[in-house]
């Protein structure tokens, strides 16, 4: 299966050294340009695993002209949220976003959605990694914002509580 990725959730599982797990879960991971520009910023210690990424499992897909309703709902958006949202719903695709209005405007075109707490969620479940706790708490400690209340919610869904 192939996926479609923003750019937040990328950044989070390469900080945790973590990016396989995309490709363990989904095979090819798809971004617009607009994220690969965003990744290919990044200057901290994840730059090459993102980079590694880049040249094995995540490959850049164009977006085409984005129709009306997609213009509608993703106005305000940043433009790698905006074409992920859009590369996601052309190809009616799982997209992969944190961010919140990202996910309200893939809600709203009735996109599937997960971020990297439902992402580690089911790496759990294939048996990819033991706990979800223990990477959460390392991308807390790696500057990536989680609230408390997420945390919570992910140790009930992850049966960690």
């Amino acid at each position: 299966m192939t996926v479609v990725s923003d750019t937040g959730p990328l950044i989070a599982l390469a900080k945790a050294n973590q990016l396989r797990l995309l490709e363990q879960l989904f095979g090819q991971i798809h971004v617009p340009p607009a994220v690969r520009r965003g990744l290919l910023a990044k200057s901290g210690p994840e730059a090459p695993r993102l980079d590694d990424a880049l040249a094995h499992f995540i490959a850049v897909a164009p977006v085409a002209q984005l129709p009306p309703e997609v213009e509608v709902a993703t106005s305000g958006l940043d433009a790698g949220e905006q074409e992920a949202v859009a590369l996601a719903y052309e190809r009616k695709t799982l997209l992969v976003i944190d961010d919140f209005l990202g996910r309200v405007a893939a809600r709203r075109l009735g996109l599937s959605i997960t971020g990297v707490v439902g992402l580690l969620i089911r790496a759990k479940e294939a048996a990819l990694v033991p706990a979800v706790c223990p990477l959460l708490g390392e991308l807390r400690r790696q500057g990536y914002w989680l609230s408390d209340e997420l945390l919570d919610a992910a140790a009930k869904l992850a049966g960690e509580d």
